[in-house]
């Protein structure tokens, strides 16, 4: 059953804290006592006229903490009060701090909006609505829009009336004179057509093209080669938009994986030596799910 205080018993407690507070900084300063040397213990009353009143005072004496019981223990760390020289306020320490964080609603990335029917992805756990991350990997990619962590094969839109050739020849690529036995010649083919419904312009003709890219004739070459036959079944080697070296647009272009359209050069001209491309062309490769 609860009581309720009158307004002067409130009015007398509060009174009462404060001057138990006064005598007590000026007793300490007095001693001239640290903080840390000082404890103060609370002590709880009921009587018939006062629920709960809290009545401190000063004590010297310590307690060793390894000779409390766990419940003693937990009882003395949620009563000691921590007075602050500078002013009368006061502050309870706990053992445990309550975590007062309000708890946030799963929201979407997608819809931008609470999840509705959440469904969390098994490799990331990552959390969408349903509707929007079943709609995404089927009219998008399946690939997890936060992390980009890949559900299955992603498929591009390069046009599908491409051809890959590749042949080989006993020239070794500058870099690759004593570890190759030659080079890897890869050749794109793709004559004009019409842009379809993935396109950046259905119904618009594009360019065709021819493009031509190199490889170590070795293992780490062959490795690779194989990965971009897949990029190449995936329809992922190409695009349709804007072409980043003339400017012109509705044609085909690369698609983020990088080749070596030159034998000489070297980085600045696409072409070689390059002891880095390797590894960099098989990170562009996994990124797309091709490992």
């Amino acid at each position: 059953m609860s009581k309720t205080l009158p307004s002067n018993s409130l009015l007398s407690i509060s009174t009462q804290i404060q001057n138990d507070i006064k005598i007590i900084k000026k007793s300490r300063k007095t001693k001239n006592k640290t903080l840390s040397d000082t404890t103060v213990s609370t002590t709880y009353h009921e009587t018939p006229n006062v629920y709960n009143s809290l009545t401190t005072k000063p004590t010297n004496k310590r307690t060793r903490l390894d000779s409390l019981t766990p419940n003693k223990l937990k009882q003395k760390k949620k009563k000691e009060i921590l007075y602050d020289d500078d002013d009368d306020e006061i502050e309870e320490i706990s053992s445990e701090k309550k975590s007062i964080e309000k708890i946030e609603i799963d929201r979407c990335a997608i819809c931008l909006d609470d999840c509705t029917e959440p469904k969390q992805l098994d490799k990331c756990s990552h959390i969408f609505c349903r509707t929007c991350i079943d709609h995404y990997f089927e009219a998008i990619k399946p690939q997890c829009p936060c992390c980009f962590t890949i559900y299955g094969e992603i498929r591009g839109n390069q046009p599908v009336n491409g051809t890959m050739t590749i042949d080989t020849s006993k020239h070794r690529l500058p870099g690759f004179e004593h570890d190759s036995r030659g080079t890897i010649r890869i050749t794109y083919y793709f004559p004009h057509g019409i842009q379809d419904e993935s396109h950046p312009n259905p119904g618009k003709p594009y360019q065709g093209t021819t493009r031509q890219a190199f490889l170590p004739d070795n293992r780490d070459g062959r490795h690779i080669l194989e990965l971009l036959q897949r990029a190449f079944e995936l329809r992922q080697i190409f695009t349709i938009g804007q072409s980043r070296t003339t400017g012109y647009d509705n044609v085909i272009t690369w698609n983020d994986i990088h080749h070596k359209t030159n034998i000489h050069g070297g980085v600045e001209n696409f072409g070689y030596p390059d002891k880095t491309y390797l590894n960099r062309v098989k990170q562009e490769l996994a990124a797309k799910g091709i490992k």
